[in-house]
């Protein structure tokens, strides 16, 4: 049985725009993947499908073992407690510290007191950013501040983490180490994590599986080497 399972997926946006058509694919438990693709690909609204944002057109979405696009909206945000998603744009709370960024999701899920607080640690550590735990996230670098947003999705140790173009606006050595971040996760935790991307300029550092979006459809499904 697929971890995750797109079956003859395809959405159509008002007045007719086709995001996606007919994809099918499965991902396995543990497997870090890239989907590459131009803007308007449908990389995003891929994610919005895993995540119950959208609802597909046609076709079925399955995810461990049970068919999600029809899921009750009542249980979707129990769907939600197994997902760690990255935004594309930076949602941060600028006065905010580093470490109330990283508890919050924790205490939503009542995870509280001295567990919480040794997760967090253990998170800081993980992102490099110990010594930066009572910082304001408005005094970080770009490249913090997306290790922050990451840790904060991967604080509740997701079973699958969504990373929509989470190196859009980095240097090339920041992309690297947001990346890295991401690659250990999956390799220490076992998670499956799917990264969009519109670049392929890092991919050869990983080696992963791409699968590779136009005009909606998957041009290309590889194993990285």
């Amino acid at each position: 049985m697929a971890f995750l399972e797109f079956r003859g997926v395809s959405k159509v946006y008002p007045p007719g725009v086709r995001a996606l058509e007919d994809v099918t694919f499965s991902i396995g438990r543990g497997e870090f993947v890239f989907v590459q693709g131009a803007t308007g690909a449908g990389k995003t609204t891929l994610f919005r499908l895993i995540t119950r944002e959208e609802r597909p057109t046609k076709g079925e979405v399955w995810f461990l073992g049970r068919r999600i696009d029809n899921l009750d909206p009542h249980f979707v945000p129990f769907l939600r407690q197994h997902l760690g998603v990255v935004f594309q744009d930076l949602e941060i709370v600028p006065d905010w510290t580093v470490y109330e960024h990283l508890i919050a999701p924790l205490s939503v899920l009542g995870i509280n007191g001295r567990e919480a607080t040794k997760t967090v640690r253990e998170m800081l550590k993980i992102l490099g950013l110990e010594r930066k735990s009572w910082f304001c996230a408005r005094w970080l670098s770009g490249g913090e501040k997306q290790k922050l947003c990451i840790g904060r999705a991967l604080i509740h140790r997701p079973r699958l983490v969504l990373a929509d173009e989470p190196t859009g606006n980095l240097d090339e050595v920041s992309s690297k180490s947001v990346l890295q971040t991401l690659w250990d996760f999956a390799q220490r935790e076992k998670a499956t994590v799917m990264v969009a991307t519109h670049s392929s300029a890092l991919l050869g550092h990983f080696p992963s599986r791409v699968i590779f979006l136009e005009r909606g459809r998957i041009k290309e499904d590889t194993k990285g080497t």
